[in-house]
């Protein structure tokens, strides 16, 4: 049984309350963490857990054995290496980091003091993506030459909300590249190969936003393959992901809105296409459980010591590619090297 302290009692929290009730035989919430002392007292009682205020004296709780941090972006590097340094394992949200200089800290650091470090990326944990990479180790689309991504929602109340650290520059490290673009350069790395180029283009952001709530990237992966990635934090809809393939022999769609949300076409003419075996639609949930699965994952990681399916050096070269975007958008789109 794995004692968890909570970091950050957010949005993000209940889906990852909702995994660890899965697994109750691995883990057990000991205490949370939260600034706000009314939601930090209130998930405490819940729980049955100790409640802090300070993170710092949750990392002092001698019964606490991991750390799961769901904090602001630019707190993910001085909350997980002060929890390495205090001697606990630590899930981090995504980003691992803002700068590839911090996540290559964190991963040394972790090395050096012998603990398990872990993203909490739910891309290889939907449904979808996973009978994706099925396909692609089959050669089922042939020889791929083009990937195409598409992340979108609305963040437009939060972001235009001056309380909320979402649309600070500093405290989100960012925008939607910071915040979605990790989940597409993972999905390409998990897939198929590390990003070599990306060109990154951002229309002007709605009034009131002081990130950016709209990007287009493009570039190359090391082996050859186009890539685009289209994020966006101002689309009226429900939450969607949306991953298309082309291959020599055939291509496939995935897109969480559809029904089905997977197709194989083979050809132009194929215009039903064939549903993916194995993929339900789930448009309310696919993206909970996914996450859930995530969460769980690293934690029986640690209980039966082996490797968590989310790789740290995965998500260091996630990191790499967003600043490299950043860099372009500063350089006038120009496409660089990452």
């Amino acid at each position: 049984m794995l004692n968890i302290g909570l970091i950050g009692i957010g949005t993000v929290s209940a889906i990852h309350l909702y995994g660890y009730e899965q697994i109750p035989e691995v883990v057990k919430v000991v205490a949370v963490c939260d600034t706000n002392p009314e939601v930090a007292e209130m998930t405490a009682e819940r729980l049955s857990a100790r409640c802090y205020f300070d993170y710092q004296e949750l990392l002092e709780d001698e019964t606490v054995e991991v750390v799961d941090i769901m904090a602001p972006h630019y707190l993910h590097y001085p909350m997980t290496k002060d929890a390495l340094q205090a001697g606990k394992h630590v899930l981090v949200e995504k980003p691992l980091a803002t700068s590839s200089r911090e996540a290559r800290e964190l991963i040394g650091l972790a090395e050096q003091v012998d603990l398990q470090l872990g993203v909490a990326e739910n891309t290889p944990f939907v449904s979808a993506y996973q009978e994706a990479k099925r396909i692609l180790q089959d050669k089922l689309l042939g020889e791929i030459h083009t990937v195409r991504t598409f992340i979108a929602g609305t963040e437009v109340a939060r972001l235009s909300d001056r309380q909320l650290w979402k649309g600070d520059p500093y405290k989100a490290g960012g925008g939607v590249i910071m915040d979605a673009g990790p989940h597409s350069f993972f999905l390409l790395r998990w897939l198929f190969d590390p990003v070599s180029t990306v060109r990154a283009i951002s229309p002007p952001s709605l009034p009131h936003h002081r990130v950016e709530d709209h990007a287009l990237l493009s570039g190359s992966l090391v082996n050859g393959i186009h890539f685009s990635s289209e994020l966006s934090f101002r689309a009226e809809l429900p939450w969607t992901e949306r991953l298309e393939i082309y291959g020599t022999n055939a291509s496939l769609v995935i897109d969480q809105l559809a029904n089905p949300p997977a197709t194989i076409y083979r050809g132009e003419w194929d215009f039903d296409g064939t549903p993916l075996p194995g993929v339900s639609r789930r448009v309310d949930s696919w993206k909970i459980d996914s996450i859930a699965r995530g969460v769980c994952n690293f934690m029986e990681s640690i209980s039966n010591h082996t490797d968590p399916v989310v790789r740290l050096d995965y998500c260091l070269h996630v990191v790499e590619v967003v600043e490299k975007a950043y860099a372009s958008l500063q350089q006038s789109s120009t496409a660089l090297s990452v």
